[in-house]
C-alpha cells in the first residue's frame, strides 16, 4: 500500500476516493472521520491509500488531475441558472436551488415564452 493523497479537507479526499474508484483503483482511506476528533486543535489530515503499489503513478496522476480541475473551477465565474436565476459556482453541474442540469434549456428562458394573450 502507498499513500496517494491527503488533506485536511475531506470533500477533496471524498473527490479524489471517487474519482480513483470510478477508474478501477482500489482504495483506502485512512482518518476518514478525523474531523470529528474529541481533541481540540488535533485533527490529522484524512488520506487515500492504493492498495497495489503498482498502481501508485496512475493514481496519483488522477489525483493530480481531479485536484487540478477543482482549483481552476473555484477561481472561475459562477454560472447563472436558466430557470430559476440562482447563481452556481462553476464546478457545479446542476443547479443547487432547482436542479436543472448547467447546460439544459428552461421553459423560463426568454426564448422559450410564450407572448402573453
Amino acid at each position: 500500500m502507498r499513500k496517494v493523497f491527503s488533506s485536511n479537507e475531506f470533500s477533496e479526499t471524498a473527490l479524489v476516493r471517487d474519482a480513483l474508484v470510478h477508474q478501477g483503483v482500489e482504495v483506502t482511506v485512512q482518518n476518514e472521520h478525523s474531523g470529528r476528533s474529541a481533541v481540540p486543535g488535533f485533527r490529522p489530515p484524512a488520506e487515500i491509500w492504493v492498495t497495489r503499489d503498482d498502481a501508485y503513478e496512475s493514481a496519483r496522476r488522477i489525483a493530480i488531475d481531479t485536484i487540478s480541475t477543482l482549483d481552476s473551477k473555484a477561481d472561475s465565474k459562477p454560472w447563472a441558472c436558466m430557470s430559476c436565476g440562482e447563481e452556481n459556482p462553476q464546478s457545479f453541474e446542476m443547479c443547487w436551488s432547482c436542479g436543472l442540469d448547467k447546460g439544459a434549456v428552461s421553459d423560463n428562458e426568454p426564448s422559450q415564452r410564450q407572448p402573453p394573450d
